[in-house]
């Protein structure tokens, strides 16, 4: 990289994460994929996996205490999350040995006709007295896809749908769950040496452009109907969708 060229870089960059940060702040989910699609374009991957971290943890952590849910939270989802953190770990021992574009390519294709079937009409609902068997189901779906692929934001947002929260609930819900699942892989990468203080540095840096993003985010979901955030999150999975599509047959 030339000197010249070095403010276009992290022009980019700071770019690349306030718009992560925006769509995370909306919607509640995204930040990862988003980053990884951009910054891959950029930057090596193992480097933006290891800049990501900070911002996933911090904003996870804000959305889960942000409207006093964790108790509650932690009440109704533990099933959930006590199978999400295991598989998590579970996963990346997985990673080396599976098709992780094949994996990828199957999700993407689910997660597109999903969310496309309840943009055009929306029904999906699970009734609450099968969150006992579904919410561990999910859990254990998600934090393997999670070890394997740090994906997991599409089968969790499905599920979260079909029990139909009010959109501040949702968000911090989805926050409380994917905390729980980011905490596990940050130890992981610091484990095996894709986060090193140099890493860690850059990723606290990354926190600034993000929760910038996320603020003006968080300014417009107050402001739109539940109707039109179902919308705007339902077009947001597809896109997420499309990428793991792009992803598992051109890889990253």
């Amino acid at each position: 990289m030339t000197t010249a060229a070095a403010p276009f870089l992290y022009g980019y960059v700071f770019l690349a994460l306030a718009l992560g940060g925006l769509i995370k702040g909306v919607v509640g989910v995204g930040l990862p994929l988003l980053g990884i699609s951009l910054l891959g374009l950029v930057l090596e991957p193992r480097l933006v996996l290891a800049i990501l971290v900070a911002p996933i943890v911090a904003t996870n952590l804000r959305q889960s205490f942000a409207t006093g849910l964790p108790r509650e939270g932690v009440r109704r989802f533990w099933p959930l999350i006590a199978l999400f953190i295991v598989a998590t770990w579970g996963g990346a021992l997985l990673l080396v040995q599976i098709n992780t574009a094949l994996l990828l390519a199957i999700l993407g294709v689910i997660v597109v006709i999903f969310s496309a079937l309840n943009l055009v009409s929306p029904r999906l609902y699970l009734p609450p007295r099968h969150e006992r068997w579904a919410g561990p189901t999910v859990g254990l779906a998600a934090g393997l896809l999670n070890g394997i692929s740090t994906v997991n934001g599409p089968p969790l947002v499905m599920y979260l749908m079909s029990l139909r929260l009010e959109k501040d609930t949702f968000v911090a819900a989805y926050g409380l769950i994917a905390l729980c699942g980011a905490i596990p892989l940050a130890i992981s990468y610091a484990a095996v040496g894709v986060l090193g203080w140099r890493e860690l540095w850059l990723s606290m840096l990354a926190l600034i452009p993000v929760f910038v993003g996320m603020w003006a985010g968080e300014r417009i979901r107050h402001r739109i109907n539940p109707v039109l955030f179902q919308r705007v999150l339902l077009i947001t999975l597809i896109v997420l969708g499309l990428n793991l599509i792009r992803r598992g047959v051109f890889g990253a």
